[in-house]
């Protein structure tokens, strides 16, 4: 309860923080199997970054974010944050070709590179 109470604390502590410029925040909270394979998702998260300009949504992308080595916390030591301006936009880059192109090749790929994913969505009020 008390590992609950402390994600959701930091989910909303940093959702908040991006809400002044972010409508809506996904995180995603979870390990990843080994520092080669965390490498490797951060390249997929650079490269749908990269499609995300080129289909014309620049203010919206992925940040990755971990605890500090010397963090004593066994599980959930990573943390990927979508900035979203709005759902609008949300929807519109999930529902493109080349986004979902980019979630099919490495569909397979995120699974094994993450373990035990806690996903939340984050409105503005």
């Amino acid at each position: 309860m008390k590992k609950f109470i402390f994600l959701l604390v930091l989910g909303l502590g940093i959702s908040r923080v991006s809400f002044a410029q972010n409508a809506i925040n996904s995180i995603h909270f979870y390990d990843v199997k080994n520092a080669a394979m965390e490498k490797t998702y951060i390249a997929s998260l650079k490269e749908i970054n990269a499609i995300m300009v080129e289909i014309g949504y620049p203010k919206n992308y992925y940040s990755h974010l971990k605890l500090a080595a010397s963090d004593t916390t066994k599980t959930y030591r990573n943390c990927t944050i979508g900035h979203w301006n709005s759902e609008a936009e949300y929807k519109v880059i999930h529902e493109h070709p080349k986004f979902k192109a980019w979630s099919e090749k490495n569909k397979g790929n995120n699974a094994v590179f993450i373990s035990g994913q806690l996903y939340r969505k984050f409105y503005a009020d």
